[in-house]
């Protein structure tokens, strides 16, 4: 959310810039945090209402307004899985522009504290709701992420005997995309076909990645292979804190963060990646693919020059202001804990 490109004034290319780019990124989070502070639990409410009459299975297929209310809500949520990989991309276009590193963490951190009362309130109505963190906390630690990325793997010479190393850390990694594999709405698919034990899907992760790596990694070099090395040991490492962490999309986000960084140089791949990834976390971010389009028009610059702490303060104020008209309404209510 911080300043992601220099601005060519003189001689603005055409295309997309930073700016329009963090625009379709707030007006589609906006709306997905619509349907899940207002729409939903209204649609809950609905609900109760038909399971109070008798015929509450029944009229959640039929009834005209609980079907329009299901599919706004669908479509609502599916328009705001554009959000985070927008977000997640121009994280890492500032990154690779911002004159300091540690102020730009610092503004996510300081903003990560302030949104944490409005989102607590927003979506799990309560003043303290620690199972569960906001995007801040992931884009924070997406930062750090690729900030020790690039200090370690790529500005840093490792010693050639980490070389080995490289097959411990393709096996690793398959693992933790099997843990995630396990938690989404692929098992739940699997379940119905195949009966088996969660540390299946680790192990096989695993052997996957592995073989791939194998066959990938044959014309590496050894100062590849350390940098490959690296640079998936730091990213377990965040991914498995912002899941112990609960921050909102967990380690599959510091991932996300994680390829758009290594990709950046091919911007569509980079982008293509993220959002194969991201479907792991849930079959919905499918729709993400979309913003392929605006990406790949992307210019590289800013834009329209609005103060950067807009859009920092849009999503604590946006998350307060939801949940108050919610409260008002009678279909949040609130509690201390």
């Amino acid at each position: 959310m911080d300043s992601t490109v220099i601005v060519n004034e003189g001689n603005p290319k055409k295309g997309v810039t930073g700016t329009t780019l963090k625009i379709i990124a707030i007006v589609t989070m906006f709306i997905d945090h619509f349907a899940g502070i207002l729409v939903s639990p209204y649609l809950d409410q609905l609900y109760e209402r038909a399971t109070d009459l008798g015929n509450g299975q029944g009229l959640l297929y039929t009834h005209p307004e609980i079907l329009a209310g299901r599919f706004l809500y669908f479509l609502m949520s599916a328009i705001g899985r554009f959000g985070f990989p927008i977000f997640a991309f121009l994280l890492v276009e500032g990154f690779t522009h911002t004159r300091s590193v540690a102020k730009y963490a610092r503004n996510l951190a300081i903003f990560a504290i302030i949104s944490e009362l409005p989102f607590n309130l927003a979506l799990g109505n309560k003043l303290f709701y620690p199972v569960h963190q906001n995007v801040f906390f992931t884009l924070f630690l997406g930062l750090i992420c690729i900030w020790m990325i690039d200090k370690f793997a790529f500005n840093r010479q490792c010693p050639e005997k980490l070389a080995p190393l490289s097959y411990l850390a393709a096996a690793l990694l398959g693992a933790a995309l099997g843990y995630f594999f396990t938690r989404t709405w692929i098992i739940v698919i699997l379940w119905k076909l195949v009966d088996v034990p969660n540390y299946c899907y680790y192990i096989a992760g695993a052997v996957i990645a592995l073989i791939v790596h194998l066959i990938v990694s044959r014309q590496w070099d050894t100062e590849r292979k350390n940098r490959y090395t690296v640079a998936v040991f730091i990213t377990l490492v965040f991914a498995a804190l912002a899941t112990a962490l609960g921050t909102d999309y967990n380690g599959i986000g510091i991932m996300t963060i994680t390829i758009l960084y290594l990709y950046r140089a091919n911007k569509k791949k980079a982008f293509a990646l993220s959002c194969v990834i991201l479907t792991i976390h849930s079959l919905l971010e499918c729709a993400a693919f979309l913003m392929l389009i605006p990406i790949s028009k992307y210019n590289g610059e800013r834009g329209k020059t609005i103060n950067k702490y807009f859009f920092y303060a849009f999503y604590p104020v946006h998350l307060g202001l939801l949940y108050l008209v919610a409260y008002l309404l009678g279909i949040a209510p609130f509690e201390i804990k």
